[in-house]
């Protein structure tokens, strides 16, 4: 196993290092996705460790892992998935084991990852999906409020739009009630093709065509982007509340 960087918090003395998913073996990578990813996501925003373990550990195309490890066990991760066709980048999980969060380890790991990734891909944005403190209360799965607080720390934007995740699988739901963000500098905008390339591609990828040619709320999705033809601006994480939410 590899490190490929570390950290150490003001008040720990534990280091922790961050290591690529392809560097280490697959029963680590599975008490990641039991001990971490499993406790940080419902149910159905979760695409299965089988598919996780494909996806980071082969790697497929586009597709970047980094664990946090302290004292041999991973305690966070950063998975993320380039579309080369869009050329977008989407953060597809960041998870901090439930009892060390709030201590700055999340940061950190994006500290790390996100350069990473840009060197590696260029993206023309990287974009998240997280939960709206609207429809989330805090609980077992975190605090919306306080994660979104932390992406608005460390740079991240919000995209002004009516959002939902698409059911990741066959017997899963889609995810209402979220935002999508940006890893962005203040006056940077989304472009629209790209958004729309993107947004195409992982709707059919996850419902199919149909989905994206006829569903009343992706198109209203698809309209809503439209409407911004010099690109999406981007919002402070504090205008949350000022989100149109998505039906």
């Amino acid at each position: 196993m590899t490190a490929e960087g570390s950290w150490r918090s003001a008040t720990d003395a534990d280091e922790v290092a961050f290591v690529d998913c392809v560097d280490v073996d697959a029963a680590t990578l599975e008490r990641f996705y039991r001990d971490v990813m499993e406790p940080s996501f419902r149910p159905d925003e979760l695409t299965g460790f089988d598919l996780m373990r494909t996806a980071y550990q082969t790697p497929l195309p586009g597709a970047q892992g980094t664990l946090a490890m302290r004292s041999g066990e991973p305690v966070a991760g950063a998975l993320g998935e380039f579309d080369s066709v869009s050329g977008i980048m989407l953060l597809a999980y960041l998870a901090v084991r439930a009892d060390l969060r709030g201590q700055g380890i999340g940061s950190a790991l994006l500290a790390h990852v996100l350069p990473r990734w840009r060197a590696a891909n260029d993206p023309v944005a990287i974009l998240a999906e997280v939960e709206d403190p609207r429809s989330y209360a805090p609980g077992p799965y975190g605090d919306p409020v306080a994660r979104l607080r932390m992406y608005g720390r460390t740079g991240w934007r919000l995209l002004p739009l009516p959002y939902f995740q698409p059911a990741l699988r066959p017997g899963l739901a889609r995810v209402h009630g979220m935002l999508l963000i940006c890893f962005a500098a203040e006056d940077a905008v989304v472009p629209v093709d790209d958004l729309l390339a993107f947004t195409d591609g992982y709707m059919r990828s996850c419902e199919g065509e149909e989905a994206v040619l006829n569903d009343p709320d992706y198109l209203a999705f698809r309209d809503r982007v439209k409407q911004t033809p010099a690109g999406v601006p981007l919002w402070p994480t504090s205008r949350a509340h000022e989100v149109p939410a998505a039906t």
